[in-house]
């Protein structure tokens, strides 16, 4: 049944992202997405990404590599200092790829992003020339309100969980609107539709992946 109602969400999904200017990709499997990366993306392509579970999970971290992807952006890398990251995070708003995922995901065809220091959602919605976007198609939700109220409620949450914050949505279990320094979410950007000059692809696969 549930299956069943996803693909349901899906296809309604795909039908309006692509009235909104997104390519949509569809996948089974996270492998499945991951052949389809390594396909478009070019080795000699400068490559950013925001933090993600989701890129963590369908295997990114292990498939791209400072090896044979020698310009990739690697906020990740050890002993890089915090101004390190912030140089990576200029750099990845002019990448030729940038890699993320979104907290949130109307079928309506938006995307919510929440974020700290707003790095991810402006390379999200300006600069690179090509935008990726990978979601679990458990993030599907029935429109933008929801959309929002999962990001919020249910996403936001589970990654100040994921950092092992002392904020109060971690004992509350949702959002309580905090104004605490160690926020995550001081950050939130709805991204409706695309300019065809500045392309975005979706990648839902029908796995559930991130939070």
């Amino acid at each position: 049944m549930l299956t069943e109602q996803r693909n349901i969400l899906l296809n309604i999904a795909v039908r309006e992202f692509t009235k909104k200017g997104f390519q949509v990709e569809t996948f089974d499997t996270s492998e499945d997405s991951l052949n389809w990366l390594k396909g478009e993306i070019k080795t000699t392509d400068v490559i950013g990404f925001g933090g993600s579970k989701t890129l963590e999970q369908i295997g990114f971290f292990k498939n791209f590599t400072k090896t044979d992807y020698p310009n990739l952006l690697n906020r990740n890398a050890a002993n890089l200092t915090f101004d390190d990251r912030v140089d990576m995070w200029r750099k990845a708003l002019t990448a030729d790829v940038f890699l993320c995922s979104a907290n949130g995901v109307s079928v309506s065809g938006e995307l919510i992003l929440i974020d700290k220091n707003g790095n991810r959602n402006a390379a999200a919605t300006f600069g690179p020339k090509k935008r990726i976007f990978i979601i679990g198609w458990n993030k599907l939700q029935r429109d933008f309100n929801a959309a929002m109220e999962y990001a919020k409620n249910v996403a936001a949450v589970q990654n100040n969980l994921r950092f092992q914050t002392d904020n109060p949505c971690t004992k509350a279990g949702k959002c309580l609107n905090c104004n605490t320094s160690d926020g995550l979410c001081f950050v939130t950007t709805a991204i409706t539709h695309v300019v065809q000059t500045f392309p975005a692809i979706l990648l839902i696969i029908k796995e559930d992946l991130g939070f």
